[in-house]
């Protein structure tokens, strides 16, 4: 069971964050993709460790039935020091400071305060959270919710500044909450430790057990608003105060695995198979004591006729001073062998009720398997957790989305430096983003799993552009054919969106630089692209001098230089007069000959050749739920 729901785990883990680093799809008000707000929140999320805390909940969440996430918004101030360095400071007759240029620059520790904030996420135990009415399908839609804080001292001092818990001290709190009271037994067992309120030790370390509950209450207004209340146990009230989001939203985000009918929460997926878990530990034990006497040969004799039995009662290879026809050897049958025939079959039952197959599984069943059975597997298992990872998509992923975005609207106070990718074609770069404005309007989408595709699909694209391609234009009925999607699409989904703008360059984000400012930027160690427009003769020229002068010492000045003369050759080759025409790609007869190593046109995948490429994929291997059966 326990590799069964880690196998699960790991599965969905793969698909909901895949390899490309691009989870989040933005659609704004305007046709144009908001570059900056994506990666605003693919920073969050590697900020956050939303992996480590996706990990962690979906594993609880085989366990329990119930997906939990709490979501807010922190800040802490931290004190960093730096070295400066700075011409020395003359002091004139008037009294008045300046700076000796000509001196020898002096150096000093400067102590500045850094803000750290951003949003934090923590998944949490179902059994801290409680829901009324418990029938509700929604955390927004029900009456109240309330979950268990553990805080430290520090903690509840902070939220004492902060002005949400009133009339009370950390110090008080804290030694009266550990003294007990008719409402909390003196002496918690460890299982019911966190049960009631108050303070609980592990070791050397206290905690207050606080419950924050989401309500709506009338604060002398007439009209009921959102509002957190902190309880320190059942008649204890730290605080009332507002809910701080400006959405009126709840900090929790709790969905079930599997929707029951009439109730909040769902069923653990170990829930019906519990019982067989127990009979396989039993029928393990059972067969391994069985094995202990198994492996224990018995020896009968007769004490009458053999007088020196004792003397067989020796280390290995004795010698037996003993009758041999009257001696023979026993031994308990091996009950261990039925025994482990019953836990295979327990745990074949087990991995089919958690829906777990053999390809998921780090070691493969025993048994040849051809290329074709191999295939139905594979395709069974990416059916089964597409299916789990994109339930937790929409009710989990896709909704923090959207609480993070609002929360960097609300909270953050600085500009931040993200690293944002842009469209295929374009370098990444950092970008600075101010506070986010209310004017716009944006729709957040999860899209891990719409960017996990197999390779059989992919080749279904690519022999589906080839009709597209071979499509005359009068069938068209006005509409123009731009492959250039399925061409970013493919590269990305292949080599990632790192090395894609590297193999698409999109000149239109290149522009003829002056060389003086190309040779700034190299001796900064940036790259300085040779553009169509620019005079390489003039550039050449400009980069030598800046070769020298600085010295060159990483070899950018000389790479660039080799790009110029290879555009002077390239240039002078088509001034020379126009090329040979050219054939069709596929297309036989025509200007030329067809172009080698091109499908023809509406061609479709077939049976591989038997000349295939190294590490070509056979059919029956290839991976992908969304492909139908052969």
């Amino acid at each position: 069971m326990r590799d069964g729901i880690h196998m699960r785990m790991r599965r969905a883990l793969n698909q909901l964050f895949p390899t490309n680093h691009k989870h989040v799809d933005v659609t704004g008000p305007t046709g144009d993709s908001p570059w900056a707000q994506m990666a605003l929140l693919e920073h969050y999320i590697r900020k956050c460790r939303l992996k480590d805390a996706v990990r962690a909940d979906l594993l609880a969440g085989d366990v329990t039935g119930q997906w939990n996430l709490y979501l807010d918004w922190t800040k802490s101030y931290r004190r960093v020091t730096e070295v400066i360095s700075q011409p020395p400071t003359l002091e004139s007759e008037d009294g008045i400071e300046a700076q000796d240029t000509a001196g020898d620059e002096e150096f000093e520790l400067k102590t500045s305060d850094v803000i750290d904030e951003g949003p934090e996420i923590v998944p949490f135990a179902t059994e801290d959270l409680a829901v009324y009415p418990p029938t509700t399908n929604s955390i927004e839609e029900a009456e109240a919710t309330c979950i268990r804080l553990r805080m430290s001292s520090d903690k509840v001092q902070q939220l004492i500044d902060e002005g949400v818990f009133v009339g009370v001290s950390a110090t008080e709190l804290m030694e009266r909450l550990a003294k007990p009271d008719n409402s909390r037994e003196k002496h918690n067992p460890p299982k019911r430790r966190t049960s009631d309120a108050g303070v609980r030790t592990e070791g050397t370390y206290k905690y207050a057990l606080i419950f924050e509950a989401h309500t709506d209450l009338d604060l002398g207004e007439g009209v009921k608003e959102p509002v957190y209340v902190y309880y320190a146990g059942q008649n204890e009230i730290l605080g009332i105060i507002r809910n701080p989001r400006w959405s009126g939203r709840r900090p929790v985000r709790s969905a079930p695995i599997e929707r029951v009918q009439g109730s909040f929460f769902g069923i653990s997926k170990i829930e019906p198979v519990k019982y067989l878990q127990w009979n396989l530990n039993d029928y393990w034990n059972m067969g391994q004591d069985s094995a202990q006497y198994a492996l224990l040969p018995i020896v009968m004799t007769d004490p009458l006729a053999q007088p020196n039995y004792q003397s067989m009662v020796m280390g290995l290879a004795a010698v037996w001073l003993a009758d041999p026809n009257k001696t023979k050897f026993a031994q308990f049958p091996a009950l261990w062998k039925d025994a482990i025939g019953l836990c295979q079959a327990i745990k074949a039952q087990i991995m089919e009720s958690l829906e777990v197959t053999e390809a998921m599984m780090p070691a493969q069943g025993k048994g040849r398997k051809n290329a074709a059975q191999m295939g139905a597997m594979a395709q069974q298992e990416q059916l089964v957790i597409i299916d789990y990872a994109k339930r937790y998509e929409e009710v989990m992923l896709n909704p923090l989305l959207e609480d993070l975005f609002e929360l960097d609207r609300q909270f953050r106070t600085k500009e931040l430096t993200v690293a944002t990718m842009g469209e295929t074609g374009t370098q990444k770069r950092l970008q600075e983003i101010p506070p986010q404005a209310f004017g716009e309007r944006y729709f957040f989408r999860w899209s891990g799993t719409a960017y996990v595709m197999g390779m059989q699909r992919m080749q279904q694209m690519i022999a589906w552009m080839n009709v597209l391609r071979g499509v005359p234009p009068q069938l068209l009925n006005g509409r123009k054919l731009d492959v250039t999607p399925i061409l970013e699409f493919g590269t990305e989904q292949i080599f990632g969106v790192d090395v894609a703008p590297r193999i698409l360059i999109d000149e239109r984000n290149l522009f003829t630089i002056d060389p003086e400012e190309e040779n700034l930027m190299m001796h900064n160690g940036l790259d300085a692209i040779v553009h169509e427009a620019d005079e390489d003769a003039q550039h050449i020229q400009s980069h030598q001098r800046g070769a020298v002068m600085t010295g060159d010492p990483v070899g950018k000045f000389r790479a660039h230089i080799m790009e110029h003369m290879k555009a002077m050759q390239t240039k002078l080759q088509k001034q020379m007069g126009a090329q040979q025409p050219q054939g069709m790609p596929g297309v036989p007869g025509g200007a030329g000959p067809g172009v080698a190593g091109t499908p023809r046109l509406g061609a479709q995948p077939s049976m591989p050749r038997p000349q295939q490429p190294p590490g070509a994929i056979h059919p029956d291997h290839i991976q992908d739920a969304m492909a139908g059966p052969r």
